[in-house]
This record gives structure tokens, C-alpha cells and sequence, in this order.
């Protein structure tokens, strides 16, 4: 497992002195119980034990932690949370290791009895049910090879295998092996092996007795990329040997992300709202969510992304698919894409330039949108390293008898040591792409340069061929990212965004909407920026907030709104006594005695209160903690404020109190 600095640095989480800032004070940051530096704690499962929660807050810095003087709260939580992710990273990578042998142990197993049992010509092979509570019992019930309970040790469900052989021999000599996660009870998903062909087939179904239901599950899997019958050849699976190649571990994660992507898809009486705008955003890459106070837009937003992705909800945090940032009045363009941030090095302040948050969540997509840069990415930190370690690598080049010395610079790209004025800059993405027989960069400079870095990497580190077939035969999920930008309307969007107007428009999506950064000149490459067509943004924006009157009509209209309705945030309510309240309340804001429109209609989320019995939150509580406030503010200097207010008292209490109302 490699360092915290650098899992950071070749992650590019950090560049290499920043890594060492915050290795720094993780290292003068203890635990107050027991006085044990952070950096000591080096499993996930101690840190969490011992923080008793994922996430930091400034709070938990004072009660939990000592920390030097000489750094602030808000540099020990982000020095934490990036370590906690670290750890989290380590766990899933040694976790997916031991996934890959076992699926190939297991997959080896499949292969072989099948074939055994085909020699056994008009016997059908029995049922077998295989979990993990009797495994034992399928060890000693087949022979020859046995079967070992480890091979269904994975890391984020547990499966129920049927081993059984369907149909005639003398026809087509199928063995399906039926995985089945416990969760649900309706789905199978099939990894099946086809003798007479040699192919493993990926497969899913799902038996409903609603038949427009499971239409609307085909048609979800399909959208997402799924076909039924996935083909993965048996000759391509290199069964003879120890370890999974490339082919095993891509069947693996297809299927692995398959069944994330089933436990995602929503049965009959969920959000249905939430699909329909998957399908808008889809078309639009670009949506708002309006409406009034309390409607569950944000909520809705993830709900979205999380279908778009693939995966559930309460797993968004965790994913480099997704990512999610609220706009205020003080955020800028060197947040969202660029700019010089200020950095503290030997003691002395300076600047350097860094991407924002948006910028780096576009160029991850676009990397990660190809399913061989794993490999690829696997093989460029190993070179690094080595690199950086050393000081600098000479590099042949295409013309016979010359080298170019190379060192890493502090964004982990490739500098050239030259003794002329002029210093060329490799970045990781232009290896990536030059090894993919394209250009490395849009005006094609440099090129032979970056093929003589590919070469060294194929021969100095076993870096493989590219395999377009790979592409096309297992290229079928495209991963797709989504941004969410809560209170979109708070920031100086013009500010913010810049000259990124033109490249998230739909139809400027990809190379075609490429501009040159404002920042540019300072970054390795001086190359331009483009939103990958596999990066969909959500904002939300809140009706009545005073800031919507002056959001920019140039966003307005390269996004899509759907407005959602207090009546639309019902969805999150089941009582309906709480449910009878807020429409008495809303009718009255309406109405012609009040006389607002319905963008200032209360949704759901003020009221859910009411329905969660740990919180012991009663009518009056919210009335006049929550929603006297609020609506009080709506008639902030009207003459007949206080008359309205009692009005609305009146209808959310059902005509039940007659309470005096202060103004």
C-alpha cells in the first residue's frame, strides 16, 4: 500500500509539498483520550472506532482532538477527512484484490464441473443452493474440484448461487450459475457459461407480475448500458493460471456494477419524479431544480444523480462519479475553475495555480470514462514514483542516439530538463491519450515526444498494448458524472463560471466547446479546457429567494428548469394527518385573502419533522420555530401583516387555535 503523500499526490489530490503540509499535521494532530498521533492510526476501522463517525466537524476538533497552535480547526478537519479518504481508498483497493481472486477461483470451479458434468451424457445435474451459512456442506457435496466457501467473499453484498444444469446435452450445453443478492427477491442476474460456443454470458431479468413494471426496468438497464447476454470469451479469460487478468477483472466489474445498479432502480410507490428528470437531464445535460421553500429539491437532486449513476443514494458520498458544491455570494471562478491559491511552504507564503473544484471534477471524468485507464493509471504511478525518487529518467526518443532527461514537477507530470531556455511539460492525460494512438494534445505538438514516454512505460514496466476491443466488446457502461450546485442563484454566476458559459451548453459539449482557461499560461501544457459529454450538471434554486431576480439569462438558457411543487415534496410524507396540515396551509397562502402565489407554498421538509418520533418535535414546535418565521418574513412591512399571519395560523392548526398572534 503506498504512502498517504504519496496516494495524494498520484491521486491528484494534493500536489507533493501540500501532501507533506498535511502528513505534517496529521502526524502534531492527536486524540485527546489517549494522546496517539492521527497518522499512527492506520486501518479505517480503528479511525472510525475511535472518531465514532465518517465525517469531521469543526466541533469535533475541539472535543476530540488536540491540535498545534500554530494550525487552525478548519486545516485539522480537512487534514483528517482527506486521511479518513486515504484509508478508504487502501481498504477498497486491498478489498477488490481479494474480490478479483476470489470471483476467478470461483469462476475456474464453475468451468471445470460444468465440463465435467457434460461427460455424464443424459443425467441432469441437481439443484444446489450455495451461501455463505453452508458453504461447508457444498465443500464436501462436490468433488473434484471442490467447492470452497471463500469464493463468495465479497466486499459489498452477499450472494446466493444456484449451481445447476438446465436442457437437453445433445442441444445447447448451458450451466447457468445464477448470482442473487438477499436484499431483494425479484431479480436475476445470471452469469452463465455456454459450453459449445466457450462464452460466458452476463445476463439480467427481472419476474414481476406487473408487466409495465419490469418494461420500465429494461428499459433503465438498457438506458444505463446493460445488455442482456454480455459476452466474455472463455479463451479470453487465461483459466489456466493463477492470478485474474484483465478479462476476469472486467467481468467482474461489470457484473459487480451491475448489481449496484440494480439495487438502485426504485419499485412501484418511490419517487417516480425522480426518473422521469434522470430522462431530462439525459437529454439537457443540464438542469434546475425551482421551487418553493422546503419542496426536497436537494434531496431530489441526489436522488437523481444517484440513478444516473447507478448507485444508491446513501453511497453518493463515496463515489468519484459525483460531486456537489452551494454557491454563495463570496464564491468565485478560482474556486469553481481555476486560479492562484495561496499555499505555505519552508514557513514562506506563496501562490500557486490550482484547479477548482469543477475543473478537477471534469478532467477525472474524462479519464475515467475509458475503461482501461485503471491499467493505465496503475502503471503512471509506479513510473512517478520511481521517478521523483531518483530525480530524473532519460527517455530514448523515435530518433536514433537521443534522450531527454525528465523530473517531476509538483503536479506530478513529467518536466523536461533541458539545457535550452525552453522547458516542454508532459501532463498524465497526454500519455493517456498518445497511448490510445491519439493525440495527446488538440494541436497535436509534442507528439513523438509522448510515444518515447509510452514506449519506456511498455518496456520498463510491463505497460500493455491498448486494446481497442475492450472498448467495444466491454465498453458498456459509459460513466456518467453529475455536479450538483445547490442555491445555484446565490453566486455571481457571470463571476463564477466565466468563459465556461460556452462549454457546458448542450450543444458545445466536448471538444467542440474547448476555451482557453483564464489561467492557462501557468499550467503544465497551456492547454485548453473542455466539459466532457459524460458530465451532467444539477442546480437548485429557491423560488422566492431575492436573489433569483438577477440570475444570468445566458445560464437561464443553456439549463432546463422544472419547477417542483409542495404538492410534489409529498412524496417524503406517509401520515396523513401532517400531510392535511401543510395543504390547509398552502390552500390558505393562495387564497384570495392572502393573495401569494405558489412559490411561496411550504413543502414537505418543514413537516417531516412531525412524522419522526425521535425527534419530538409537536405542532406548536413547528409552527414557532420553523414556520411562524418564515412566513412572518413574507410580509415583512405590509400594513395588515399581522391579520395574515393569524390567517395562516388558523389554517395550519385546521381552525383548532385561536391564540393571540404577536407581530
Amino acid at each position: 500500500m503506498s504512502s498517504f503523500k504519496e496516494w495524494a499526490v498520484s491521486s491528484g489530490k494534493l500536489n507533493k509539498d501540500t501532501a507533506s503540509t498535511y502528513w505534517s499535521g496529521l502526524t502534531n494532530t492527536k486524540f485527546k483520550h489517549d494522546n496517539v498521533p492521527v497518522a499512527d492510526v492506520n486501518t479505517l476501522d480503528e479511525v472510525m472506532s475511535r472518531i465514532g463517525k465518517e465525517v469531521v466537524t469543526v466541533a469535533d476538533i475541539k472535543n476530540l482532538f488536540t491540535k498545534p497552535d500554530y494550525r487552525p480547526d478548519s486545516d485539522i478537519k480537512s487534514f483528517i477527512q482527506k486521511y479518513i479518504e486515504y484509508l478508504k481508498f487502501s481498504n477498497t483497493i486491498s478489498q477488490r484484490t481479494i474480490d478479483y481472486q476470489n470471483f476467478f477461483d470461483m469462476l475456474k470451479f464453475w468451468v471445470k464441473q460444468t465440463n465435467n458434468n457434460i461427460t455424464n451424457d443424459g443425467q441432469r445435474v441437481g439443484f444446489r443452493e450455495i451461501k455463505t451459512e453452508n458453504a461447508v456442506r457444498a465443500e464436501t457435496e462436490f468433488n473434484n474440484p471442490q467447492f470452497h466457501k471463500d469464493y463468495i467473499t465479497f466486499s459489498d453484498f452477499s450472494i446466493r448461487i444456484s449451481f445447476f444444469r438446465n436442457g437437453q446435452y445433445k442441444g445447447n450445453k448451458v450451466n447457468f450459475i445464477v448470482c442473487h443478492p438477499n436484499s431483494f427477491n425479484s431479480w436475476w442476474l445470471n452469469i452463465r457459461y455456454q459450453v459449445d460456443s466457450q462464452k460466458i454470458i452476463v445476463n439480467y431479468r427481472r419476474d414481476l407480475p406487473n408487466n409495465s413494471d419490469s418494461k420500465a426496468f429494461k428499459d433503465y438497464m438498457t438506458e444505463l448500458g446493460y445488455e442482456t447476454g454480455a459476452i466474455f470469451r472463455i479463451n479470453e479469460l487465461d483459466l489456466s493460471e493463477q492470478m485474474p487478468n484483465g478479462r476476469v477483472r472486467a467481468l467482474f466489474d461489470y457484473f459487480h456494477e451491475m448489481i449496484s445498479t440494480v439495487k438502485s432502480f426504485k419499485k412501484e410507490g418511490d419517487n417516480v419524479k425522480a426518473f422521469q428528470l434522470v430522462e431530462k437531464l439525459k437529454q439537457n445535460y443540464n438542469l434546475i431544480l425551482r421551487g418553493a421553500p422546503g419542496t426536497g429539491k436537494t434531496y431530489l437532486a441526489k436522488e437523481i444523480a444517484a440513478i444516473l449513476i447507478g448507485i444508491p443514494t446513501e453511497d453518493l458520498s463515496f463515489s468519484d462519479q459525483f460531486d456537489f458544491v452551494q454557491f454563495h455570494p463570496s464564491y468565485d471562478y478560482t474556486d469553481f475553475v481555476e486560479g492562484l491559491r495561496p499555499m505555505q511552504i519552508n514557513g514562506q507564503v506563496g501562490f500557486e495555480p490550482k484547479n477548482g473544484i469543477f475543473k478537477e471534477f471534469c478532467q477525472n471524468a474524462l479519464l475515467h470514462q475509458n475503461n482501461q485507464f485503471n491499467v493505465f493509471d496503475k502503471v503512471w504511478e509506479k513510473f512517478t514514483n520511481a521517478v521523483d525518487k531518483a530525480g530524473k529518467v532519460d527517455i530514448s526518443q523515435t530518433k536514433p542516439d537521443q534522450k531527454l532527461t525528465y523530473s517531476i514537477n509538483s503536479n506530478s507530470n513529467l518536466k523536461e530538463e533541458n539545457v535550452n531556455a525552453v522547458h516542454h511539460t508532459l501532463t498524465k492525460e497526454n500519455i493517456f491519450r498518445a497511448w490510445q494512438e491519439i493525440k495527446g494534445r488538440e494541436i497535436g505538438s509534442h507528439q513523438s515526444r509522448m510515444i518515447a514516454v509510452v514506449n519506456y512505460l511498455k518496456n520498463q514496466y510491463a505497460l500493455p498494448e491498448y486494446d481497442e476491443s475492450i472498448e467495444k466488446n466491454y465498453g458498456m457502461v459509459d460513466k456518467k458524472y453529475v455536479f450538483i450546485i445547490d442555491e445555484i442563484n446565490r453566486g455571481e454566476i457571470s463571476k463564477i463560471f466565466g468563459e465556461l458559459f460556452f462549454s457546458i451548453d448542450p450543444e458545445y459539449r466536448g471538444i467542440a466547446g474547448s476555451v482557453s482557461t483564464q489561467y492557462a499560461n501557468l499550467f503544465d501544457g497551456n492547454e485548453k479546457f473542455y466539459v466532457p459529454k459524460n458530465v451532467y450538471i444539477i442546480g437548485t434554486m429557491n423560488d422566492i429567494d431575492r436573489s433569483v431576480d438577477t440570475f444570468d439569462f445566458a445560464m437561464r438558457r443553456r439549463f432546463s428548469f422544472e419547477e417542483i411543487t409542495a404538492i410534489d415534496s409529498q412524496v417524503m410524507l406517509h401520515m396523513d394527518d401532517v400531510k392535511n396540515r401543510m395543504n390547509s396551509l398552502n390552500y390558505a397562502i393562495t387564497s384570495p385573502e392572502i393573495s401569494l402565489s405558489t412559490d411561496y407554498q411550504i413543502g414537505g421538509s418543514y413537516f417531516k419533522s412531525l412524522e419522526n418520533e425521535s425527534k419530538n418535535i409537536t405542532v406548536d414546535d413547528l409552527w414557532e420555530n420553523k414556520l411562524r418565521p418564515l412566513i412572518k418574513d413574507y410580509f415583512r412591512g405590509e400594513r395588515n401583516a399581522d391579520e395574515k399571519l393569524k390567517i395562516l395560523k388558523s389554517a395550519y392548526f385546521m381552525g383548532d387555535s385561536d391564540d393571540s398572534i404577536e407581530g
